[in-house]
């Protein structure tokens, strides 16, 4: 037969466990902080590099991607000021993207 104290112990033993449990968006800041930087930053580069290379609109540039600490830096040539700005933006819209930082050069064909 279970005793009170057996439930007592067990019920304040789970709230102790829901007060101290992450939520998630601490549970991904966790894990984000288990990757050492070099990866992430590695990670963040490359999936700059496929948002961009997705665009079709950016099909035909060359665009170099830089990462460190969720700071991006894009550099490059494109024809237009509006690839120029697509760049940015789909950059931006990157998860982990704090900050771009755009050195792209606008010329000519």
């Amino acid at each position: 037969m279970i005793r009170r104290k057996t439930i007592a112990s067990v019920l304040t033993t789970t709230a102790i466990a829901f007060c101290i449990a992450p939520t998630p968006a601490r549970a991904a800041d966790m894990a984000s902080a288990a990757v050492p930087p070099d990866e992430r930053d590695r990670g963040l580069q490359r999936d700059v590099k496929s948002a961009l290379v997705a665009d079709p609109a950016l099909q035909q540039t060359h665009i170099a991607v830089s990462a460190e600490g969720g700071q991006v830096t894009l550099a490059g040539v494109v024809t237009t000021a509006a690839q120029r700005d697509r760049a940015q933006r789909n950059a931006m819209t990157v998860r982990g993207v704090r900050q771009v930082e755009n050195a792209i050069e606008v010329t000519e064909p």
